[in-house]
């Protein structure tokens, strides 16, 4: 939803996108329109056609049967002359004679299986097959009871029926038999072969045809193709149409559109000339349609492939212009945020061109300058300076602007000039910056006014001074606390203890044999007293070693040098000069807790095999380094890193000192200290 939201938002940016989408829309409409008016057309056309076809259809299918039946009822009516005259009516119509006439007549007609008679009774007596069955009563057949029931038509043709001597399907054309006196004779029958017509329709080959009918004039069906037994002897004909036929002075054709199983089709209807049989030939919508469906799909394609490819062209093209849109509408936010980001700045920026034309000037050029942008603007550099510089900064700012234009680089950086606001000087920080657009030189000059960050750094100054003083002396307070607890330590808590062990150990001289669980508790006692006099040592030890007062910083780093191989198992060399009574108590103090905070860091680190300690007299300092064979680790120099690392590096700068870590990861660590010799006195 919201990127729909945000295309339409997008369209009514970028006017251009819609009128393509609405130029495309239009091809696209076109295109389908024109394709499918032709299709229509086509279509339309080609339903003519196959109306046409299949009424030139029916007349060559009306011709064809009419010469079909014309040989079959010149055949009968040369059978019934011959059996009606004067020789005919001597023999018996189930005679010899009569036989091998039958014979003879349907000799040449193979759309007759069989002629044969039916005498007055409805039995019949004679017939051109070998296999006729006489005396079969034929009395229910409708060639037979169409004449007894007075009809007068020379022929009549009747519906499909199953012959019983052979359980054919046959429809059967009769004619009515008379005697000298005109009387009821009987019938002449030819059986009609089926297979013949359908055969014939067949040999047509026309593909176009879905079916070919031939009915009697009741609309009763007697053959066609395709071949199906399922309507013999029914009526399937219109009979609005079979009338409409029947009414016709000359034989036409009459077209009807039918619904069907196989859908809407056509069918046209045609007249036997001289015989009630009518012929149909149908073709349905779909058949009808199949040419036009051969040229329909090439056209479709072509439609589809034109739309595809109108489609791709203006996605692409959209997608450009959208891009193109979006991407000049980021640059004119990019813009606008530019100016905004440039207008905001607190330095005064004034960009000029080659001529000296200032062609930028920002709110805070013009609250430095007191001019407004708008006058500024236009005018001449060295005009707009001259009110605020001195001759002799103007010159020297000139000589700088000069080299601007030159420089190779484009890109200059000029110190601190002085410049007048409200008739007072004020340091101003000045950089000069040379691009070329659009062929054109362009100098950039960023004016900083100092007063705010000179004074800054001047209260950034006293605040680490006074930081410093207040490290130092909390410094101090913690070692005088250290010395002074540990001093309690020793002496008094120290003495004490000695002397309860020497009061114990007295009470334990006076037990009496036999009180031997007394002696054993007295020796367990003396145990106790003896591991707290060992950690009241210990603990006054790591507070402030004694020796580093009485002794100094020799003595008291061999001591603990010695305390730390022994607790941690690492080897330490100790390198100290022959005379270390130059330095304070409080040089001492330093490098003593360096040296501390180092092998501790060694121990719990390093993983180191061996640690090289080295204390050097430079003269003028002391110099104190730890160099470990350890794992190292990786230090950044721009933070302050472990807190250890960073109490050694405030005890050393607390006296004036320096303090440095080399060090990588598989290189081992060196820590070196850097002491004055000699500390001021507050």
């Amino acid at each position: 939803m919201f990127r729909s939201i945000g295309l339409k938002a997008r369209l009514r940016q970028i006017p251009s996108v819609k009128a393509l989408l609405l130029l495309s829309l239009a091809m696209i409409l076109a295109t389908v329109i024109s394709a499918t008016a032709l299709l229509l057309d086509l279509r339309q056309k080609e339903l003519a056609h196959a109306q046409g076809e299949i009424v030139s259809l029916t007349r060559i299918l009306s011709e064809q049967t009419t010469r079909t039946f014309e040989s079959v009822a010149m055949t009968m009516r040369g059978a019934r002359e011959r059996i009606s005259d004067d020789i005919g009516r001597r023999f018996e119509l189930d005679s010899r004679p009569i036989h091998l006439l039958l014979q003879a007549r349907i000799a040449g007609l193979p759309q007759v299986t069989s002629l044969f008679l039916v005498d007055s009774q409805g039995l019949g007596v004679n017939s051109s097959r070998p296999d006729f069955t006489r005396r079969l009563s034929v009395v229910d057949r409708e060639f037979f009871s169409h004449f007894v029931a007075g009809g007068n038509d020379e022929i009549f043709i009747s519906r499909p029926e199953k012959a019983r001597v052979d359980g054919q399907w046959t429809y059967y054309v009769s004619m009515r038999l008379l005697d000298a006196d005109e009387q009821f004779r009987g019938v002449l029958v030819a059986a009609i072969n089926i297979d013949y017509f359908e055969s014939l329709y067949d040999s047509i080959g026309l593909d176009f045809v879905s079916r070919i009918l031939l009915l009697n004039r009741d609309g009763v069906f007697l053959a066609g193709k395709p071949h199906d037994e399922m309507l013999f002897g029914k009526s399937i004909g219109n009979s609005a149409t079979l009338v409409k036929l029947q009414e016709q002075q000359v034989a036409g054709v009459v077209v009807v559109s039918e619904e069907s199983v196989a859908g809407r089709q056509f069918v046209a209807y045609r007249q036997v000339a001289n015989y009630p049989l009518v012929v149909g030939a149908a073709v349905t919508e779909d058949d009808a349609l199949t040419p036009w469906r051969q040229v329909m799909r090439p056209i479709v394609a072509g439609v589809v492939l034109v739309v595809l490819f109108v489609v791709l062209v203006t996605f692409l093209m959209a997608r450009n212009l959208l891009r193109k849109g979006v991407l000049e509408s980021a640059l004119k936010d990019s813009d606008a945020q530019l100016r905004h980001m440039i207008q905001s700045a607190r330095d005064a920026i004034v960009t000029v061109n080659s001529a000296k034309c200032v062609v930028f000037f920002n709110a805070a050029a013009e609250h430095m300058f007191g001019v407004r942008a708008e006058e500024a603007i236009g005018s001449d550099i060295d005009e707009l300076l001259a009110r605020y510089l001195s001759q002799a900064q103007l010159a020297n700012l000139l000589r700088f602007l000069d080299e601007g234009w030159r420089s190779p680089d484009g890109r200059i950086l000029l110190g601190i000039i002085e410049s007048l606001r409200d008739e007072q000087e004020f340091p101003v920080e000045l950089s000069l910056s040379t691009t070329t657009f659009r062929g054109k030189t362009l100098l950039t000059a960023v004016f900083r006014d100092l007063t705010e960050r000179q004074r800054a750094e001047r209260e950034l100054l006293e605040t680490n001074r006074q930081l410093q003083e207040l490290s130092a002396s909390l410094q101090s307070v913690r070692e005088e606390e250290r010395t002074g607890i540990a001093r309690e330590l020793h002496d008094e808590l120290g003495q004490m203890l000695t002397g309860i062990r020497m009061e114990v150990s007295w009470l334990g001289g006076r037990l009496v044999d036999g009180q031997q669980a007394l002696a054993d508790k007295v020796t367990a006692i003396k145990g106790q007293i003896d591991q707290t006099i060992a950690s009241v040592r210990r603990m006054s030890s790591e507070l402030r070693p004694l020796v580093l007062d009485d002794l100094g910083f020799a003595a008291a780093a061999g001591w603990y040098v010695d305390q730390f191989s022994a607790r941690t198992g690492l080897p330490v060399e100790l390198v100290l000069p022959a005379d270390d009574s130059q330095h304070d108590d409080t040089v001492a103090t330093a490098l003593f807790r360096v040296l501390q905070e180092s092998l501790t860091n060694v121990a719990r680190h390093a993983r180191a095999t061996r640690v090289k300690v080295r204390l050097d007299f430079q003269g003028v300092q002391w110099a104190l380094s730890i160099h470990d064979d350890g794992v190292g680790f990786v230090h950044d120099h721009g933070r302050c890193g472990d807190l250890g690392l960073v109490g050694m590096r405030e005890r050393a700068q607390i006296l004036g000192g320096q303090f440095a870590v080399t060090t990588a990861p598989g290189a081992g660590t060196l820590i070196e200290v850097f002491i004055p010799a000699q500390q001021k006195r507050a």
